[in-house]
């Protein structure tokens, strides 16, 4: 994986200079040519990061820290506490020795050591600090006379031997590079990379190499000798690692960094649409902005529909990367490895949205192509807390990668996806209607106002039994929407629970706990038990309803009984079957709410 992140970090030219890193300051002391002090630009968080020398591992010690830009507690040396802060006063002096030997190289760092030299203007800018409401540790630089001075060139040479003298005095001799085969001085430790915080990241960064264990050494060899890399391959691989990190989305408590071999334009990036896609065919959506956003979200559209048809005219050719990163005591974990060709990808994620494709509660039109994530919702069992995606990543952080090795090699999903989305649908309809339906009651054509939480664990239902059929070698039977050729038992009784759930609430629609609240969780276990009862009570609910409307009501019934033969409604399903129930209930309801079964009868 070295080798193929540092091919990503040349291709994209991000490669950056040995010994600088990206930053992100917080605000800039602005100075005069003069050294006169003006004033204190203070930047966003979110900020575009900008190349600056980095001191690695040798700014977490007691004597150095980073030049040009560093902690303002550090560059305006305030000391707050005697002993958290004892080492400022060394490091800021070393802050200034930076810029008061490298004037000759770039002379507006004289400017800048001088005013730091000045107990006035150095009390200024304590002050503007203050004002400015940002805080000892927030990174801060300067600006001379309105130049931003690591963006000098000037410098870049003198940064270099200044870099050398910090080195250990015992010289390294040449070994060969891990990354790139070539001989090269080794680094003694590699520098970190930021972008972890929000999956158990360190605050200064996580080290991708790290041999500060016993357990991560071999041989008595120590540090880098375990695995040898030059300064600039692991400054380009660092590089890569923080753009792509950035960029990446976050499953389970995991960032999923990918990437591919070659260049693959943004709208065809299927894992990304794996993580997030959301467009779908036919669905009208007002682009504004420039022509060339416009052209992305038509491009974007054209590769939904080719993957509905399955076919996808020029494929790239070339590979794809992923790897699940988390942090883990200032360490990057490689929670997978995952690698293989565009054209194979592209199949899988085509059955895998095809798989998930599923009737829209309504009736009308299809379901949208859902994120990994919002599946994982489901997933969770009932109660747990609010702070939902907590425990995403408490209780999936292996399952969830489970289930997205599954669908980017057209796998079989795990059988305890399923276990736990049917635990998941029972707590839903042993809830109250009003909870369940969002704002409650029906929409003008009479369809119940949804959430839409429902749906997704019907589709990952229906991509589950899809796989495990296809597994078995089995007639692929679930279809997206209704399908009057099934005679399944267990997909019968489905049925004949949504025709009674319908019937009552046409009969009754003001009673709050019905049918489906009272009777699903159990149907589901085991029909035999209680169709019997749903049956008698809708005789009672029919007599309510207009005579043509339970005429064609009674008709459904009719038909389903007749499909269901001579075999015996059974008293206890299988996990498969159970899935057949849930789809079967789903899909009758969504044929009768979109009026076409009616029309047609």
């Amino acid at each position: 994986m070295l080798e193929e992140l540092y091919q990503y970090a040349v291709d994209h030219k991000l490669a950056a200079r040995p010994g600088f890193k990206p930053k992100r300051p917080r605000g800039y002391f602005h100075l005069s040519a003069a050294g006169k002090f003006l004033d204190l630009e203070v930047r966003e968080k979110d900020a575009e990061p900008v190349g600056a020398p980095d001191a690695g591992a040798a700014a977490n010690g007691t004597r150095y820290c980073n030049p040009l830009i560093e902690k303002a507690g550090i560059v305006l040396c305030m000391v707050n506490d005697e002993k958290k802060d004892k080492n400022v006063p060394v490091k800021h002096d070393f802050f200034v020795s930076f810029f008061e030997e490298g004037r000759d190289a770039e002379p507006l760092f004289g400017i800048a050591a001088d005013a730091l030299h000045d107990s006035g203007r150095l009390e200024e800018m304590r002050n503007a600090l203050m004002e400015k409401k940002l805080k000892p540790a927030d990174p801060v630089g300067f600006a001379v006379d309105g130049q931003y001075l690591e963006r000098s060139e000037c410098y870049y040479e003198y940064w270099n031997q200044f870099r050398k003298r910090m080195q250990t005095a015992s010289e390294r001799k040449e070994e060969r590079c891990l990354i790139t085969g070539e001989l090269a001085q080794p680094m003694a430790t590699v520098p970190k990379v930021s972008g972890l915080m929000r999956v158990g990241g360190h605050t200064s960064g996580d080290a991708f190499l790290c041999f500060d264990k016993d357990a991560f050494q071999s041989y008595g060899l120590k540090q880098s000798a375990n695995a040898v890399v030059s300064e600039a391959a692991m400054t380009a691989v660092n590089a890569a690692l923080g753009e792509l990190i950035g960029k990446a989305d976050i499953l389970a408590g995991a960032k999923m960094v990918h990437w591919y071999s070659g260049q693959v334009k943004a709208q065809e990036d299927m894992l990304s649409m794996l993580f997030g896609g959301n467009l779908v065919e036919g669905e009208e959506e007002e682009v504004s902005g420039r022509d060339e956003e416009r052209e992305a979200f038509a491009a974007a559209q054209a590769l939904i529909r080719s993957i509905r048809e399955g076919k996808l005219a020029g494929k790239p050719d070339v590979l794809y990367y992923m790897m699940p990163l988390s942090g883990a005591g200032g360490r990057m974990m490689v929670r997978g490895w995952y690698e293989g060709s565009y054209e194979e990808l592209y199949r899988n994620i085509c059955l895998w949205f095809e798989d998930l494709r599923l009737i829209l509660p309504g009736g009308q039109g299809m379901t949208r192509p859902p994120k990994l994530k919002a599946l994982c919702l489901r997933m969770l069992k009932p109660g747990g807390g609010s702070k939902i995606w907590e425990r995403v990543d408490r209780e999936l952080s292996n399952l969830a990668q489970r289930v997205m090795y599954a669908a980017i090699h057209g796998s079989p999903l795990p059988d305890e996806a399923a276990y736990r989305v049917l635990q998941w649908l029972r707590a839903y309809f042993l809830a109250d209607k009003e909870k369940r339906q969002g704002s409650g009651g029906y929409a003008e054509n009479g369809v119940p106002k949804l959430t839409g939480q429902e749906t997704l664990a019907y589709q990952f239902l229906k991509a589950w039994f899809r796989r495990k059929q296809r597994k078995e070698g089995g007639e692929e039977v679930m279809k997206e929407e209704l399908n009057r050729q099934n005679r399944s038992a267990a997909y019968l009784c489905g049925r004949l629970m949504a025709v009674y759930s319908v019937i009552q609430e046409k009969a009754m629609p003001e009673v709050n706990v019905g049918i489906a609240e009272r009777y699903y969780a159990a149907a589901m276990a085991g029909p035999g038990l209680v169709i019997g009862k749903l049956s008698q009570l809708s005789q009672y609910h029919l007599a309510k309803l207009e005579r043509g409307l339970a005429v064609y009501y009674e008709k459904i019934l009719t038909e389903i009984y007749q499909n269901m033969g001579e075999q015996e409604i059974p008293t206890m399903l299988t996990m498969m079957q159970q899935t057949e129930f849930a789809l079967g209930y789903y899909q009758q309801k969504a044929e009768i709410y979109s009026g076409k079964e009616k029309t047609e009868r």
